[in-house]
């Protein structure tokens, strides 16, 4: 071997210990997870589980002498998360929604009374299940 390069023990204690940190990196990952807050919240003895998701956005704005208008946006799709936590033991019991407003603005109408007004928000999935 040359006098830089790593012995064979070297290499292979360094492949361990990437290896290691890219588990512990998952397993952090997976913690942080619906899934992985539903196994949490199931070993410690929880009957009821809920998470609340953000399903899409409404930015709303208005134009000066045109009038108020809005954009949405569409978030992913959440069947996954919710078929990971039911894998979890979880059985999901109820669903509501909730519009939440983020923001709005307005301004007076041109050559008109009254306002015009936009309003941003996002709806909320608000997702109940209970243990098997």
């Amino acid at each position: 071997m040359g006098f830089f390069n790593p012995t064979p023990e070297e290499r292979a204690e360094k492949e361990r210990q990437r290896l290691e940190k890219e588990k512990r990196r998952r397993d952090e990952a997976f913690a942080a997870s619906p899934a992985g807050q539903a196994r949490a919240a199931k070993a410690a003895g929880m009957k009821i589980f809920q998470i609340d998701v953000p399903l899409s956005w409404t930015k709303g704005y208005t134009v000066a002498m045109v009038g108020a208008f809005t954009d949405s946006t569409k978030t992913s799709d959440y069947s996954r998360t919710i078929q990971a936590i039911e894998e979890e033991g979880w059985r999901l019991d109820h669903v509501g929604y909730v519009y939440r407003i983020t923001g709005s603005e307005s301004r007076d109408k041109f050559l008109a009374s009254g306002q015009q007004e936009a309003v941003s928000g996002e709806i909320i999935g608000i997702y109940m299940f209970r243990a098997e």
